[in-house]
């Protein structure tokens, strides 16, 4: 393989040999091709290139050598044999006695992955070019590997929107003339309890589920990377790690913030845990089980704020409840075939239609609470957030009540073939999950918007 190499007007076609010197840092010992030199690069390399022909190879000094590290790439340069005999052209090849930027190399690296097939003279003094690699601390990977564990078994992302919906419902409360003295005298540290709580609670539920789902993961494309299933770590060591954050989570919220809350968050790790997971197999009634679950942290906000449950907690879990039925409805219809490999009764596999229909009532109940939840906020909240939860969610619930009755009857409109009516059943569930997607953040902003605006106006 050949490759170009261009500096101040030093130009040569020749093949390129590799050496990577075993040293404590450098666990491996062959030959790269040019094109690797971008993959080095990218991989933790921190390059310095020296070059040098025959005139400027005495300025590498002892000195200029104890700035490098003691890991080095060497890549030693020979003229090319289709430019032997060739006459030898003479080319300044002088370099200034510092070194090298980093700006310079990355665009003689990228000169040299494209090489030209144009002739160039080459020069008749050997170049050498020094590569020298660096790599991250053991320490440092090592923590990146467990950090990237934890995050599998905890489900990161859905835990952190857990956190999320706890957070707004204690923002409600603590817009409230209901708010406690304890948290108003303590509000950043028992947000913080909570929010911390909260996120450990959840990612103890997560794993206990993944433990006891692997021979079920494993079957399924959406959840056969998950850490358990491929072997990055032992049911045993997450069983673990599960005690470990259930017991801090549980603490931090007791202590940190009141026992109710400690006492929700124990009960949705059972019911997430010892019901719901197991019932996935007998029963498509696990649905209704596990909209609970995720309806339970608004409560736990509510209570750190206020130390009780009030109309307020009530109806902003009525909403998380019936938003999650078109939700995972929606999401499940396109993943029948998966599900039904994997030994789980679902609702979308047991009756089709049904779930259409459980849908639909369902993103027409998520309206119904909002207009009621928009009374109940305009008498805990003022009437600012009554306003805006009423009107200002009115086009996300009708947005979400317009796709659930596409996805409830599509296959009336979609002609007679089956292949069309599967194929416009399917879009229609992908548009009803998006929709699920962006309606729950817009009512969320929108109450909590209305309850700001009540307190600045004097009504709260």
């Amino acid at each position: 393989m050949s490759t170009t190499l261009m500096k101040s007007g030093c130009f040569s076609q020749i093949p390129l040999l590799s050496i990577i010197r075993r040293t404590p840092h450098v666990y491996s010992c062959k030959t790269l091709s040019t094109t690797n030199l971008h993959q080095c690069s990218d991989k933790y390399c921190v390059g310095k290139v020296r070059t040098s022909c025959a005139e400027i190879k005495t300025t590498f000094n002892e000195e200029d050598r104890s700035k490098s590290y003691s890991t080095g790439l060497s890549h030693q340069l020979y003229p090319s044999a289709e430019n032997q005999g060739r006459n030898v052209h003479s080319h300044d090849c002088s370099f200034p006695s510092d070194d090298i930027s980093d700006k310079w190399i990355s665009n003689a690296l990228e000169s040299s992955s494209r090489a030209s097939s144009t002739s160039i003279p080459s020069t008749s003094c050997p170049t050498t070019v020094d590569l020298v690699i660096t790599q991250p601390s053991p320490v440092l990977l090592l923590l990146k590997h467990y950090s990237s564990i934890a995050a599998g078994l905890s489900k990161a992302r859905l835990s952190g929107l857990v956190v999320s919906t706890a957070l707004v419902g204690c923002g409600l409360a603590a817009s409230t003339s209901l708010v406690s003295p304890e948290f108003l005298e303590h509000c950043y540290r028992t947000t913080c309890c909570l929010a911390v709580g909260t996120m450990l609670t959840s990612s103890a539920a997560n794993s206990v589920n993944q433990i006891i789902e692997i021979p079920y993961d494993s079957q399924m494309t959406r959840t056969k990377n998950r850490v358990l299933v491929r072997g990055l770590t032992t049911p045993g060591r997450a069983a673990l790690f599960a005690l470990a954050c259930s017991s801090s989570g549980l603490g931090l919220l007791y202590f940190g913030v009141n026992p109710l809350v400690a006492e929700l968050a124990a009960m949705n790790m059972l019911l997430y845990t010892c019901i719901y997971t197991p019932m996935k197999q007998v029963s498509h009634l696990n649905t209704w089980i596990g909209a609970w679950v995720g309806a339970i942290p608004p409560l736990m906000g509510w209570a750190a704020a206020t130390g009780q449950l009030q109309c307020g907690s009530i109806m902003l879990a009525s909403l998380l409840y019936v938003w999650q039925f078109p939700h995972f409805m929606a999401l499940s219809w396109n993943m029948r075939g998966e599900y039904s490999k994997a030994g789980y009764t679902m609702t979308s596999i047991v009756d089709p239609e049904m779930c259409k229909r459980v849908a639909l009532r369902h993103a027409i109940a998520s309206s119904l609470v909002c207009l009621a939840g928009a009374g109940c906020s305009a008498i805990s909240l003022g009437p600012w957030a009554g306003c805006a939860l009423g009107i200002g969610s009115l086009p996300a619930n009708i947005g979400l009540i317009y796709y659930a009755w596409k996805f409830a009857y599509t296959d009336s409109s979609s002609g007679t073939s089956l292949d069309a009516k599967c194929s416009a059943s399917s879009a229609a569930a992908r548009r009803l999950f998006r929709a699920t997607l962006f309606h729950l953040p817009v009512v969320m902003l929108t109450v909590l918007v209305g309850a700001y605006c009540s307190i600045n106006s004097g009504h709260a």
